[in-house]
């Protein structure tokens, strides 16, 4: 039986704040470019002098003790008890951009594409103008820290989700910030009641096909590690929120209506895409009186149109490249968190060359895709 574990799977891996790096890195064929498409910062910044004076009280207030971070968000803790700070934070290349460049650089990473670390957690308030001044101080925030390394490091800026006529204008301010992305949750909390297919907000989603910054949906942002085996079944679902947000995209004809939005599946892996894109067309076929609206293509259409998809490893996904497109895969580090390639980046850059059939195909891979999707040099 062939096992499905990369070179790098296997237990137990150091935390990533022990892991070391390598000294020297093999080179990879001539020509490549490797831009991480998954990368992580952290918010140690200052919030309170970017916020409006109404919310300085209440801003997001960040320190380090002895176990790592620790942030609060108008009074809520974002820290997950789980999994300690100094486990999951702890390479201070998080916040620290001269470090972090350095320690990309000797792992063979050219450029980044940033997350957030703690901000995710914004979204579980319940005051939308509260939520909308973090946007702001976390983008502004963000734009500073990519601005020390503007070839090298590349934020999403986080987007407003909930109010359609707001759209528009959101994204001018962020394009004069100089993002080349932007970045909504991939499941808005209940309590926001608001749902992504909803008829209201059209005007949201012609606004950002029309932007043209691609949008970027994330793993985890509800996290609940309760019981035996809590903390690795999270995880495990975690990971696997796309099938779902894929779907309701394309059933909703949201791509079909707006064929300028570029959608960017981040961390949750590739081997979800052929299936999910058999299924998704089975059930229109199956249904297809039922369906509303009609779709002028069947769902995958808009798979290989419109979305891209990013794994770290995934070598079930890898064998299946010629179901998923080449084109519509990017290769992210994951930089600096526990299942992240730090440490292990170059086996797991030559995973990816090794599984491929050209050394082309494999450039695009780690590289050529991020920059044709959010105009990379």
């Amino acid at each position: 039986m062939t096992t499905t574990l990369s070179s790098i799977s296997t237990s137990p891996l150091p935390w990533p704040n022990q892991r070391e790096l390598p000294e020297t890195t093999r080179p990879l064929p001539a020509g490549t470019t490797v831009i991480s498409a998954d990368s992580h910062w952290l918010e140690t910044g200052e919030f309170i002098d970017r916020m409006p004076a109404k919310y300085r009280d209440r801003a997001p207030r960040g320190v380090f003790n002895e176990r790592g971070f620790h942030m609060e968000i108008d009074g809520e803790t974002t820290d997950n008890p789980a999994m300690p700070s100094e486990m999951i934070e702890g390479r201070s290349g998080m916040w620290d951009a001269g470090i972090r460049v350095e320690e990309i650089s000797r792992e063979g990473v050219d450029q980044e594409i940033l997350f957030p670390q703690r901000m995710l957690g914004v979204i579980r308030n319940k005051d939308f103008d509260y939520i909308q001044a973090c946007m702001d101080a976390y983008n502004e925030m963000l734009a500073d820290f990519c601005a020390e390394y503007p070839d090298k490091l590349h934020g999403l800026a986080l987007l407003n989700y909930w109010d359609p006529d707001r759209t528009e204008d959101e994204l001018q301010k962020i394009k004069a910030l100089g993002f080349k992305g932007v970045l909504m949750p991939s499941l808005p909390p209940p309590h926001a009641k608001v749902y992504y297919n909803a008829r209201a907000l059209e005007p949201m989603w012609k606004a950002i096909g029309e932007a043209g910054l691609p949008l970027s949906f994330h793993v985890g942002e509800t996290f609940d590690a309760r019981g035996q085996g809590g903390l690795a079944t999270t995880i495990v679902v975690a990971f696997q929120p796309f099938r779902r947000l894929f779907a309701l995209l394309a059933f909703a004809g949201i791509f079909e209506r707006n064929p300028g939005i570029r959608v960017v599946f981040t961390e949750g892996g590739i081997s979800w895409v052929p299936s999910a894109l058999f299924d998704c067309d089975k059930v229109y076929a199956s249904f297809e009186s039922e369906m509303t609206p009609k779709l002028a293509k069947p769902p995958s259409h808009y798979w290989f149109e419109n979305c891209y998809a990013t794994f770290i490893e995934d070598p079930s996904g890898l064998r299946q490249l010629d179901l998923i497109g080449v084109d519509k895969v990017l290769w992210g580090s994951d930089y600096p968190h526990p299942e992240s390639a730090v440490g292990y980046t170059q086996q797991s850059l030559w995973d990816v060359f090794d599984a491929t059939d050209s050394v082309e195909d494999a450039q695009k891979i780690v590289g050529g895709n991020a920059q044709k999707v959010w105009g990379l040099k």
